[in-house]
């Protein structure tokens, strides 16, 4: 297991901060006239000791007391349930015969999706072109970039990618950006492999029907830079349908919609076609459905506490143990029944209203609430206390976005910290 890495500076990557201003450069001359012109480089504070180390807890990778002595707030990764996680999602594929693609949106983490592909991944998803640029330079050569995309902008950054990245595999669900991608690819003597994709009763992107799906295609054919190898069928709208019944009912309707669609495409795809989507809610139902090819679940190496309420497989528990956590303190404990803590709403996200919940350092039937920016409200039962400095652990409401929140995760063992890992492609 890697220990700290290095921070990625602005400069490293090449980029601006505002105003053009690269870091790194001779400061320059304020503007005249304002306020600002009373300020100069001279008046600066020096830096403080340690600012400039990777990440604030990095001196304690390798303690065995590291846990208690964490700065917080700090998002933990245990390593036993990921490793459980990991093993079991691969055996399902394993089991099924198709491929596991895992979402890297879901962690944005390079170090993670190592492990994924040394447990059997044929490699990653990702959601937009800054990802895949990020998962590329991290050594992952064959990437599907599974969002569509549609300004002239896009179209450059993945035809540059695609000139360096040995597999990229994009979708295309309008004919304007096939030709947009198509004529950037062209000047690059670029190619990539595309698939057609699907709207299947969520409404965010796809081609609406069988006739649709294969004007498409034609179009896509056309053009040598592209191989068409599939179609992308991901029922996002089903992957929080917590009843195993109703997911299972919905499903049937994405099947046919599926097989409809790949009679219509008929000779424009290779015999075996790539059929690639599904999620960690629902996976097991659209493995039943016996035409997907590959996998691209991603929260399952974290889970969450909405993804706990999905009744995957019918037992009433979830099928994959949570990994993730949110370290944060008690900093105020002044009021009866009440503490207050130092993870607010710019540490979690919920994307269907739940909250946070504790797991670790209160009395059972505390609550969590993200209270405001930068603090949490927590809610004692009768006779709970907490004191200044208390720790709790909390389960995240919603993974993958709560993940984008944070620079690093901390790999615990026990108590000890094995590692840290930066979030490089947070805000890619």
């Amino acid at each position: 297991m890697h220990n700290v890495f290095p921070s990625r500076t602005l400069a490293a990557c090449g980029a601006k901060g505002p105003s053009g201003y690269t870091p790194g450069a001779p400061p320059r001359a304020p503007p005249a006239g304002g306020a600002m012109t009373k300020i100069r480089n001279a008046d600066m504070p020096e830096p403080l000791p340690g600012a400039a180390a990777p990440f604030p807890n990095a001196g304690l990778v390798g303690r065995a007391d590291a846990r208690a002595r964490l700065l917080t707030p700090a998002l933990l990764l245990e390593w036993e349930p990921l490793e459980a996680n990991l093993a079991r999602m691969q055996a399902h594929a394993d089991h099924a015969g198709v491929a596991l693609r895992p979402h890297a949106k879901a962690h944005k983490c390079p170090e993670l999706a190592r492990l994924q592909l040394r447990h059997g991944a044929v490699g990653v998803c990702v959601a937009t072109p800054g990802e895949a640029a990020v998962f590329a330079a991290a050594g992952c050569s064959d990437i599907l970039l599974t969002s569509t995309i549609g300004t002239r902008q896009a179209f450059e950054r993945v035809a540059d990618l695609a000139t360096w990245i040995r597999t990229l595999t994009v979708v295309f669900d309008h004919p304007a950006c096939v030709e947009g991608l198509a004529q950037a690819l062209a000047r690059r003597q670029a190619s990539v492999r595309a698939l057609v994709d699907l709207d299947l009763g969520g409404h965010r992107s796809g081609v609406a029907d069988p006739r649709a799906a294969r004007d498409l295609a034609e179009k896509i054919a056309r053009y040598p830079c592209f191989e068409l190898v599939g179609v992308q069928a991901y029922a996002h709208h089903l992957s929080h349908c917590r009843v195993k019944a109703e997911r299972e009912r919905q499903m049937q309707v994405v099947g046919a919609k599926i097989h409809q669609t790949l009679a219509a495409l008929g000779p424009l795809l290779p015999p075996r076609p790539v059929v690639t989507g599904a999620s960690t809610g629902a996976f097991l139902q659209e493995l039943a459905l016996g035409v997907y090819t590959e996998l691209q679940c991603g929260s399952y190496v974290f889970m969450d506490a909405e993804y706990d309420l999905v009744d995957a497989d019918g037992s009433g528990t979830p099928m994959f143990g949570t990994s993730l956590f949110v370290l944060t303190a008690v900093i105020s404990a002044n009021h009866p029944g009440q503490a207050t803590t130092d993870a607010g709403e710019k540490r979690f996200v919920s994307k269907l209203g739940t909250r946070p919940v504790i797991v670790r350092g209160a009395q059972a039937g505390a609550s969590y609430l993200p209270s405001s920016d930068e603090h949490g409200t927590v809610t004692l039962p009768a006779g709970g206390r907490l004191a200044v400095g208390d720790l709790l652990e909390v389960q995240v409401p919603h993974c993958d976005p709560t993940v984008n929140l944070y620079d690093c995760i901390h790999v615990m063992r026990g108590d000890a910290l094995q590692a840290i890992w930066p979030i490089a492609a947070r805000g890619a």
